[in-house]
C-alpha cells in the first residue's frame, strides 16, 4: 500500500507584519503545495505545528500581525509538536541544529559571501554564522535559481549532487486591476519604476550618476524608487542638482496594490542590482506587460529572457545606451509580448513540483 508523501513547511517568515522577499516567497510556496495536491502540507514554526486555518487566514489578511497574535496568546499545551520523521522544508536558511531527520533549506543568493563590502557587518554575521553548518545538515538544498545554485556549489563543493532549482512565481489578488479601474489616473507623466531595498547591493549610485547623461536629460522620463530606505542611501544623493532630483519620486515602502498599480503604469521595470538570486520585482513586472531593463548579472538573464535589454551594471555610459534603446515606444511594443510570456512561465506547478519530488523520495 503506498503512502501519500508528506512535508512540513517552516512558516516563520510568514510572522513579520509587512510581506516582502522571503515572507512573500514562504506564502507562495505554501499555496502551490497546497494547491498540488497529491501530498500532505503540515506547517510549523519552532518545532510546532501550525493549524492550516491560522496560516490561511494569514494568507488572506497579507500580514503575520495576527497569526503571530494567535501563536502567542495560545497556551504552550494549544498545538501539537510537529511529526520529526516527516521531511521539512525551511523556507530561508535554518540557522539551528538538525531537527528532523529528513531537512532542507533554501539558498535565495549569496551576496553576504560574494559582496560583503554591500551590507553592514551585522547583516553578514547574521547570514553566514551557521551556514556551513546548516547546508551540512541538509538533505536537499533549494536554490531560487540556476545561477544561485551554480554559485552554492562553486563555493561550498559539498553540496554539488543534493541541490534542486526552486523557482518562484507572480500572484496578484484578483481585484486589484478592478480597483485600479476605478481609481483616478495617476498624474505623473510618463515614468519607470525602480523597486527594491536602497541600498548599495541594488545598485542606485549608477541611476543617480546617470542622471546627467545626454541620453537621459533629454527624456522626458521620471523614476519611482520604491522602497525602504537602507544603507548609505543619503550619500548615493548627495550633490544631486535640483534638476536631476526633480527627476527622482521616492515612494518609501508601499502596499502591494500599489506596487500593483505603479507597474501597471510604468513604461518598464529598472533593475540596476549588481546582483540579486532570483529578482521578483523582474517577474512582477513581466507579470503586467512591463519589459525590465536590467544588469546583465547573476540570475538576470535566466529570469528575464527576451523581456529585456541589459547592460554593465558598472557603466553608466552603458545604462544610459540601454536606456535610450527602451525608452522608445516601437522597442517597448517589441518587448512586451516576451514579458507577458516570460512570466507565464513560472506557475505554482512548477514552485512545487521540485519539493514534492524531494518529499515523495
Amino acid at each position: 500500500m503506498n503512502t501519500r508523501a508528506k512535508v512540513t513547511l517552516d512558516i516563520g517568515p510568514m510572522l513579520d507584519d509587512q510581506w516582502t522577499g522571503i515572507p512573500v516567497f514562504t506564502r507562495r510556496l505554501a499555496q502551490a503545495l497546497l494547491r498540488y495536491g497529491g501530498i500532505d502540507v503540515d506547517f510549523s514554526f519552532q518545532l510546532t505545528r501550525i493549524p492550516h486555518c491560522l496560516v490561511l487566514s494569514a494568507m488572506k489578511a497579507g500580514t503575520g500581525t495576527f497569526l503571530r497574535e494567535d501563536l502567542h496568546s495560545m497556551s504552550s499545551n494549544g498545538y501539537d509538536v510537529i511529526d520529526r520523521n516527516a521531511p521539512m522544508l525551511f523556507p530561508t536558511v535554518k540557522n539551528r541544529c538538525t531537527i528532523g531527520r529528513r531537512e532542507a533549506s533554501t539558498v535565495h543568493d549569496l551576496s553576504t559571501l560574494v559582496m560583503p563590502e554591500a551590507h553592514e557587518e551585522a547583516n553578514v554575521m547574521h547570514h553566514m554564522r551557521n551556514f556551513k553548518r546548516d547546508l551540512a545538515t541538509d538533505e536537499a538544498v533549494f536554490c531560487v535559481s540556476e545561477a544561485t545554485r551554480a554559485a552554492l556549489e562553486l563555493h561550498y563543493p559539498s553540496t554539488v549532487g543534493k541541490t534542486r532549482t526552486l523557482y518562484q512565481y507572480v500572484d496578484w489578488p484578483d481585484n486589484f486591476e478592478a480597483m485600479d479601474r476605478n481609481l483616478p489616473p495617476l498624474q505623473l507623466g510618463r515614468y519607470v519604476v525602480v523597486l527594491g531595498t536602497l541600498e548599495p547591493r541594488k545598485n542606485l549610485g549608477l541611476l543617480v550618476r546617470a542622471l546627467s547623461m545626454p541620453e537621459i536629460k533629454r527624456s522626458d522620463i521620471n523614476f519611482v524608487v520604491i522602497g525602504k530606505r537602507g544603507w548609505k542611501v543619503d550619500q548615493f544623493l548627495a550633490g544631486l542638482g535640483p534638476e536631476e532630483t526633480s527627476r527622482l519620486v521616492f515612494s518609501g515602502f508601499v502596499s502591494e496594490f500599489v506596487k500593483f498599480r505603479l507597474l501597471r503604469h510604468a513604461e518598464f521595470l529598472v533593475y540596476p542590482s549588481v546582483y540579486e538570486g532570483f529578482g521578483i520585482p523582474a517577474l512582477e513586472a513581466m507579470s503586467l506587460g512591463k519589459p525590465v531593463l536590467a544588469s546583465v548579472t547573476s540570475s538576470f538573464p535566466e529570469i528575464i529572457g527576451d523581456a529585456g535589454i541589459f547592460f554593465d551594471p558598472f557603466s553608466v555610459s552603458e545604462f544610459a545606451a540601454a536606456f535610450a534603446e527602451i525608452s522608445d515606444q516601437r522597442k517597448l511594443a517589441e518587448l512586451a509580448p516576451h514579458a507577458v510570456a516570460g512570466a507565464a512561465a513560472f506557475d505554482w506547478q512548477r514552485m512545487a513540483a521540485p519539493v514534492v519530488e524531494w518529499a515523495a523520495t
